[in-house]
């Protein structure tokens, strides 16, 4: 199995090239940590030489928001290249393939606007999935933009589902409850309010204070 120390030593060397990114055990992530968190993983896998890669993109204000974003997408190394922690020239072309796969675009989906405008033009079957089809993403997304009589409709459709769960979804969909009870009251102050705790409470449940940025909401800054 990929031990620490490799996961350490490769990401320190990815590190000492780039001055927007922290290590933080098997994850890197950008900086700064505003709207949008953006990270890299070394996976283990059943093969102690055989690693994997993925990338991370998903919205810091999700009251349940996971240091994994909204799942694993997989930075694939070259077929023609190193692919084991054995071969000789692996830790460089594993970074290249995280620099080029990953940092590139993960740099350019900085804000909300450009997550959503990114994520269209990947081939990310779980990443596009949760921030396009899942409703309780969609409410905060959207809210969080200022569009609220997009975030009220998937309220409405959705504001009772709540009552009949008794699994895992049903916390998400409570709280998207509660926010999109306060958009379809149009009240843009409270709105803003519960996403800026939602963010908070993300950046000090994942030891992110040291990047996170408060930053206005797009909402917020709407005539």
């Amino acid at each position: 199995m990929t031990t620490k120390k490799q996961i350490r030593a490769l990401f320190e060397q990815l590190a000492s090239r780039h001055d927007d990114i922290i290590v933080r055990g098997p994850i890197i992530i950008l900086k700064p940590m505003r709207h949008v968190y953006r990270a890299i993983s070394i996976e283990r896998s059943s093969s102690a030489d055989y690693p994997g890669f993925n990338w991370h993109m998903g919205h810091a204000f999700n009251p349940f928001g996971s240091i994994y974003g909204f799942g694993f997408e997989p930075i694939w190394l070259s077929k023609d290249g190193p692919r084991r922690w054995s071969e000789p020239g692996f830790a460089e072309a594993a970074i290249t393939a995280i620099e080029h796969q990953g940092l590139s675009m993960l740099r350019r989906a900085g804000t909300i606007d450009d997550m959503v405008l990114t994520s269209g033009e990947l081939c990310a079957p779980r990443h596009n999935g949760w921030l396009n089809h899942y409703e309780p993403y969609r409410i905060h997304i959207l809210a969080a933009l200022g569009r609220f009589d997009e975030a009220a409709a998937i309220y409405e459709q959705i504001k009772d589902w709540h009552l009949r769960m008794t699994s895992w979804p049903r916390p998400a969909f409570e709280k998207a409850t509660e926010l999109g009870a306060l958009v379809t009251a149009g009240d843009r102050p409270a709105v803003a309010a519960l996403l800026h705790q939602w963010e908070e409470e993300f950046a000090t449940k994942n030891d992110l204070l040291p990047v996170y940025e408060r930053t206005p909401f797009p909402l917020e800054l709407q005539p």
